[in-house]
């Protein structure tokens, strides 16, 4: 009986309440004083005992707040997943033991950088060997597994009733153009988002309201905004200097961003689909002639060759008083111990022209088309894409990709401030690309040759019009048409 007491003690909870609740416990209790340590009594006990066991673990299989589904239809199953080895993905760890006796599904998941990862992933793809059931997929990586046919397509998983309760899945949580870049070109959805980026406006608050001017909403006021910074610091109000952007050429650096600038001209430099250059049109020379003045007349002297590094510090390090940023950085500047502007960052949308819309990036979970378990592989992307968990998780990277997750309390205390909830929720519901050109396979040599144009303007080398046809001549001898007049 001793023995028995003491299972049943262990099995008190310590967090969140006791496992057993008091009706259970004081029935056990008046057993005790009635048994009198009889056998019959002992017998009772341990049959009490096992009872409040059983129920526990059974309360355990099924938790309400995980559908009606059985998720433990693959008991005993094994799957392997690849992931990049980046924040969100660490932010997933402490959460793996909760899947893996949710489900009895073993999970043996892989973080690599960003180099290996993509070489492992094609390998595997191309080999049908089936190595990793599942994987996380970058925006850019869609087209490129999708159209070979790597990819499973998961709507008849979630339309399976005996995999998904699509009432608990809710998958109308996800604002249309973030779910969107889930789906192929060919139409079929290959992967569910867990992470929605993109770039906000950071600017400082403090100035803002010392100076008593509006955040700007569109490119006239983010010009006028900065030249009333820049008269303020010239007037000795203030010692920031007022904006500053990617300089440094390459399609990771400047050509990521002045691309995306484009993006919110409601413009496109190029068109890689159907290789045509728009860069030496009246539109072309207006969007880089605004990036490349807004650099020159209101950044900091002996910037030209800033990347992002050196950009954000700038900012962090009160040198600056705005710049475009991505959401999922602001740790970065509420980090007390690197960052003199903790408290003091205004967040909000990016300023548009009409029509202009921010390129959206995501990272989302797909299934392997020659998985094994494929099953399985679909439990763990519904366990790690669903609200259940998304409403623990997010407070710990700040941008995930379901829109209910933005209310919840955890999420809004781990939050900086509301007007970031509020600049993330306008940015994602109304203001995303889903099919930006920047993630396209032939990005990367137009930007390589547009950004190194941008860069020779700020070097005082070329005129603008100058940059705009170089960059369309080398354009064209790489295959491309340029753009009717």
């Amino acid at each position: 009986m001793i023995g028995g007491l003491i299972v049943l003690e262990s099995w008190r909870g310590k967090k969140g309440g006791e496992l057993l609740g008091p009706s259970v416990r004081t029935s056990i209790q008046h057993k005790i004083e009635d048994a009198k340590m009889s056998r019959k009594g002992i017998r009772v006990l341990i049959l009490a005992g096992a009872l409040a066991l059983l129920c526990s673990f059974s309360a355990f299989a099924a938790p309400a707040d995980w559908g009606k589904i059985n998720w433990q239809q693959f008991k005993g199953t094994t799957i392997n997943a690849l992931n990049l080895d980046m924040p969100v993905a660490n932010a997933y760890k402490e959460y793996y033991a909760e899947f893996e006796k949710l489900t009895g599904i073993k999970l043996n998941m892989e973080l690599l950088n960003e180099t290996d990862r993509r070489k492992k992933a094609l390998i595997d793809f191309s080999s049908h060997m089936g190595e990793y059931d599942v994987q996380s997929i970058g925006f850019s990586n869609r087209e490129e597994w999708a159209v070979p046919g790597y990819l499973e397509q998961l709507e008849p998983l979630l339309n399976d009733p005996k995999l998904t309760d699509k009432a608990w899945y809710d998958f109308a949580d996800y604002p249309k153009d973030v779910i969107a870049s889930g789906y192929a070109k060919s139409g079929g959805l290959v992967f569910i988002p867990y992470t929605a980026e993109y770039f906000l406006l950071w600017y400082r608050k403090d100035i803002f309201k010392q100076l008593s001017l509006p955040v700007p909403k569109t490119f006239v006021e983010l010009r006028d905004t900065a030249k009333k910074l820049t008269d303020a610091r010239k007037a000795g109000k203030i010692k920031e200097y007022a904006w500053t952007e990617r300089q440094l050429p390459g399609p990771g650096e400047a050509g990521w961003s002045l691309f995306c600038t484009a993006n919110r001209f409601d413009f496109n430099f190029i068109d890689f689909d159907k290789k045509i250059t728009y860069v030496n049109t009246p539109k072309g020379i207006e969007v880089l002639r605004y990036y490349t003045s807004m650099v020159l007349d209101y950044g900091p002297p002996g910037s030209a060759n800033w990347g992002w590094p050196m950009m954000a510090e700038s900012f962090k390090q009160e040198k600056v008083a705005m710049i475009t940023g991505g959401n999922a950085s602001y740790t970065y500047l509420e980090d007390p111990k690197e960052s003199k502007v903790v408290g003091r960052v205004g967040y909000a949308p990016t300023p548009f022209a009409p029509g202009g819309k921010d390129p959206l990036w995501v990272w989302g979970w797909g299934l392997n088309k020659d998985s094994k378990n494929k099953g399985a592989g679909w439990l763990f992307i519904q366990w790690a894409t669903s609200k259940s968990l998304m409403n623990r998780m997010a407070p710990k990277y700040g941008c995930p990709a379901r829109q209910s997750v933005y209310s919840t309390p955890a999420y809004v205390k781990a939050m900086p401030s509301q007007e970031f909830i509020d600049a993330q929720l306008s940015m994602m519901t109304k203001g995303v690309n889903p099919y930006p050109q920047v993630i396209h396979e032939r990005y990367s040599e137009g930007a390589e040759i547009v950004s190194k144009e941008m860069s020779n303007v700020l070097a005082g080398i070329k005129t603008v019009e100058q940059a705009a046809a170089d960059a369309d001549k080398q354009l064209i001898a790489k295959g491309y048409t340029p753009a009717a007049d």
